[in-house]
């Protein structure tokens, strides 16, 4: 493994072809979507992007939904929803939604990620 610079980018290697696509350099293309808002006990809450997730979170995320919220609800909104006694089936409801909303795979379809 070759050696950062200062600024934290790699050196040239010499042994490797050139880069094919820079990651880094990519901008997101059409903007955000409208927010996901939903409203339980008189208080509305924003799900965030998953398009802004890291993908390994995000997987993680599609098939634990405590993970779900943790990182889809901003911090400061946090204590109050896990505060909040939501029955099952309402939370089933609301994933389902953002997930429709979003575009994003049902659980089980780990193969596809939204693009």
């Amino acid at each position: 493994m070759s050696e950062q610079t200062p600024n934290g980018a790699q050196p040239a290697d010499d042994n490797l072809p050139p880069t094919a696509l820079d990651l880094d350099a990519l901008e997101r293309e059409g903007g955000s979507p409208v927010p996901f808002v939903f409203q339980v006990a008189g208080k509305r809450f924003l799900l965030g992007d998953p398009k802004e997730i890291d993908w390994q979170d995000l997987i993680s995320a599609l098939t634990n939904p405590y993970m779900f919220f943790k990182l889809m609800l901003p911090p400061d909104d946090q204590d109050q929803f896990f505060g909040t006694k939501v029955p099952s089936w309402k939370l089933n409801h609301l994933i389902d939604a953002y997930v429709r909303h979003y575009g994003l795979p049902a659980a089980g379809e780990a193969d596809a990620l939204p693009r």
